[in-house]
């Protein structure tokens, strides 16, 4: 089983950038904590020389001990100042690295549960930005000074180092003894509150068929009850870490008792000053109290440490697409596409796909049809190199047969050559404007137009209006209608388009077959609609060991739409 140290650890090279700010949030720590400490052991010093000689400390005890709190003072305000603005740099830094990864790996290849995927990116990782922003500071600047009031406490009173040591190993077993029990119930609170999240999001998604079906009251119920088994959960965990904590306080009073006792030993047997007992007191207990808060903080991280390994995991992902090698530029002017002898499997479970093969030729129009489950969306994943095959090889081919592996094609040239429109294409919040410019920097609002003019949408809706969340306020048509226009603002080369015309009017349908059968580029359309696939010259069935299963004839095929070849 990996350490809780390493598997916090692993997030570190993700955070390279801001190593010298966590340092520097370290030595601000230190300071402000050896300086707190030293305020302690002065002002003990100051008192017990008043005590035993009866006389006023100097005046440069006073501007010292002065000094140090206005150090302090000053520690304080920056210390907090520099670890929030740190917070929010590791906030970011974690998020772009999990975001990088989810590129490389799409979750939708794994199946995984969107819920899931969203309580990595948001919960965990706000979770852990302060940790490594404060809190691994504040552990180092402990044990910092623990080190050096044992230094000190050597040098003066060798009796009260032994005395510390044995209390800080005393409160440190106390943070081992309750981390096995708290980390348990911890990840079974996790697990819970996971699995809450999961509920809620799928409650989300389908909140119109929950209220069609009148399933409000049993969704609130459940919800419910998950949040009253996760507080239970909660409440043994406080009640752990409260133990703990007595303990806890229990062995620091008796070191309290020790040093005190040993403190007095040593003055006996050492002939230490009667004065600087106080200053010995205060100095054993600053350096046993710092351990014992670290203790404490070490304790509490067991929801760090399964948050932190669930972001390393999610960072640590295999990549469904590898990284360019050797990269390719490609050629002006059209482009077809190539399959040569492809395979896929899901998670290496049954193969969707196995030797499938076929070329389009720069321009040409084709249509993949099968039943459901044939492959056809896994065939437009590939063409876009949303993931790579297991086998085999896809590519571009030039008008001259010239072929250009995905693989070995820069991500930026591939996106701005391959468009792809998929079945439920995601409009983002904000405005038709906003969704357009996507991918397609630098088009002007007359172009932005014209394309919506293309898609038959410039009658009923504008630049200017809102969406709403996923487009919510549009028919399934619209949507598809301005995916689709979204796609030819970025003046694709090759247009891939899977499903766009399901559970759509025939209106819609029709224009957007339109659109397809006047785009100048090659087209690559899945469908299962047979009004959609009587536009296209060449239908290519899927399923069927990639065999041609329509008819080739250009003349019939436009004949049927009722346009011209």
């Amino acid at each position: 089983m990996t350490s809780s140290g390493a598997i916090l650890a692993r997030l570190l090279p993700s955070l390279r950038p801001e190593w010298r700010r966590i340092v520097g949030s370290y030595l601000i720590s230190t300071t402000s904590l050896c300086a707190l400490a030293a305020i302690g052991v002065l002002s003990a010093l100051g008192v017990g020389a008043a005590v035993v000689h009866g006389e006023w400390p100097p005046v440069v005890w006073g501007v010292a001990l002065g000094a140090l709190v206005l150090l302090r003072t000053f520690l304080t305000w920056r210390e907090m100042d520099v670890s929030h603005a740190l917070a929010y740099r590791v906030l970011a830094r974690l998020r772009m690295a999990l975001f990088d990864a989810y590129s490389r790996s799409v979750p939708g290849r794994r199946r995984e549960h969107s819920g899931r995927a969203a309580s990595v990116a948001m919960t965990d990782i706000e979770k852990l930005e302060f940790f490594y922003a404060h809190t691994v500071a504040q552990i180092g600047a402990a044990l910092t000074l623990f080190v050096g009031a044992l230094i000190c406490a050597f040098l003066v009173m060798p009796v009260t180092a032994l005395v510390m040591i044995g209390g800080a190993v005393a409160v440190a077993l106390t943070a081992w003894a309750g981390a096995a029990p708290a980390r348990r119930i911890g990840a079974r609170e996790q697990q819970e509150r996971e699995e809450q999240s999961e509920r809620l999001v799928d409650a989300l998604g389908a909140l119109r068929e929950i209220l069609a079906y009148g399933l409000q009251s049993r969704i609130v119920r459940g919800a419910v009850a998950g949040t009253r088994r996760s507080a239970g959960i909660s409440r043994r965990r406080e009640l752990i870490a409260h133990l703990v904590d007595g303990m806890r306080e229990l062995i620091l009073t008796a070191v309290v008792i020790a040093v005190i006792a040993a403190s007095l030993l040593g003055g006996v047997m050492g002939g230490t000053p009667a004065a600087l007992l106080p200053a010995m007191i205060a100095l054993a207990v600053a350096g046993v109290a710092a351990v014992a808060d670290a203790a404490h903080t070490v304790s509490e991280l067991h929801p760090l440490v399964a948050s932190a390994d669930r972001v390393g995991a999610a960072l640590h992902r295999p990549p469904v697409v590898a990284p360019v090698d050797r990269p390719l530029p490609l050629p002006d002017g059209p482009l077809g596409m190539r399959f040569e002898r492809v395979s896929f499997s899901y998670d290496d479970q049954k193969e969707v796909l196995r030797h499938w093969s076929i070329d389009v030729d720069a321009g040409e129009h084709i249509g993949l049809a099968g039943p459901s489950g044939a492959g056809k969306s896994t065939i437009i994943a590939l063409a876009a190199r949303l993931w790579d095959p297991s086998a085999g090889t896809v590519a571009l081919v030039d008008a001259e047969g010239v072929a250009y592996p995905l693989g070995r094609i820069r991500d930026d040239d591939l996106r701005g050559t391959v468009a792809v429109v998929e079945q439920d294409a995601h409009l983002f919040h904000g405005s038709v404007r906003d969704n357009l410019v996507r991918g397609a920097d630098g088009r002007t609002d007359d172009e932005l137009r014209r394309a919506l003019t293309r898609v038959g949408a410039d009658g009923w809706i504008s630049l200017d209006d809102e969406l709403g969340e996923h487009g919510v306020r549009l028919s399934g048509g619209q949507r598809a209608r301005l995916a689709l226009a979204r796609a030819l603002c970025r003046e694709p080369r090759v247009l891939i388009v899977d499903e766009i015309t399901a559970s759509l009017d025939a209106e819609s349908e029709r224009i957007i077959s339109d659109v397809l059968e006047d785009f100048k580029g090659t087209v690559i359309a899945a469908s299962h609609r047979r009004e959609t696939l009587r536009r296209f010259a060449r239908v290519v069935g899927v399923g069927t060991d990639g065999l041609e299963r329509a008819r080739r004839e250009r003349g019939e095929a436009a004949a049927t739409a009722g346009r011209r070849p």
